[in-house]
């Protein structure tokens, strides 16, 4: 399984980040500044999307319960379901960006947008931005393996760290029309046919509904933006 390259975050991920810290001043000229996969940016959103999506699989994770997610990021949706739910849960991803950042800290890349966008990271607006934005420590606060499923030593090692076969997986945001109808069923067949509840976080597209990806996978689709679920 391809991971998605560091272009490939950036394209899904541009938030505005001023208009939550008083807005862009309308005669600034310069720029708004940007952030796009980061933790300050994306973790509130995986938390209210997860407290959504729990309610809608029959039966619900609950704290027993050990899950996969699979394209997890830097681990910001295990995150959630570990304080949120009180499950175990592991996060794997194949991309080269998550596996070589997930040890760092933000704080260059955020400096470097503050930049692109005209402001001195070390002072003024700039500072004041970077200080609310940053967040401390390593961008993977929870366990994203390296880990592609294909063989059984990668899922033996998957479920040696989950510390049990998994009661949950997720396919989270991995779907997309750049695969076939193919990609998605060699996506899936690692780990079929394991007796853990398996579901897709999705969001639809023109060329694949998620009634196509349910009826083609044979597992629960979650739709991202709406929360419904489609079997």
């Amino acid at each position: 399984m391809a991971g998605w390259t560091k272009a490939q975050y950036d394209a899904s991920y541009s938030i505005r980040v001023e208009r939550y810290f008083g807005g862009h001043p309308s005669r600034a000229g310069r720029p708004e500044v940007r952030l796009h996969y980061h933790e300050w940016v994306i973790k509130p959103i995986l938390v209210r999307r997860w407290l959504n999506i729990v309610p809608l699989l029959t039966p619900a994770i609950d704290s027993d319960d050990f899950v996969l997610i699979i394209g997890a990021g830097f681990g910001w949706g295990v995150r959630a379901l570990r304080t949120q739910i009180g499950c175990e849960a592991i996060g794997t991803d194949t991309s080269t960006y998550i596996q070589t950042e997930k040890s760092s800290d933000d704080s260059a890349e955020i400096s470097a947008a503050i930049t692109a966008a005209g402001l001195d990271p070390t002072t003024g607006r700039g500072l004041e931005l970077l200080g609310f934005v940053r967040s401390p420590g390593s961008r993977a606060k929870e366990l994203v393996l390296d880990e592609d499923l294909l063989t059984a030593a990668s899922r033996s090692n998957v479920i040696a760290a989950l510390g049990s076969n998994p009661t949950f997986i997720c396919w989270e945001d991995l779907v997309d029309d750049s695969m076939s109808d193919q990609d998605v069923l060699d996506l899936i067949a690692p780990i079929e046919p394991a007796a853990a509840r398996k579901f897709f976080i999705y969001t639809p597209t023109a060329a694949r509904s998620a009634q196509d990806l349910a009826t083609l996978s044979g597992h629960r689709v979650i739709i991202a933006d709406f929360q419904s679920v489609v079997h």
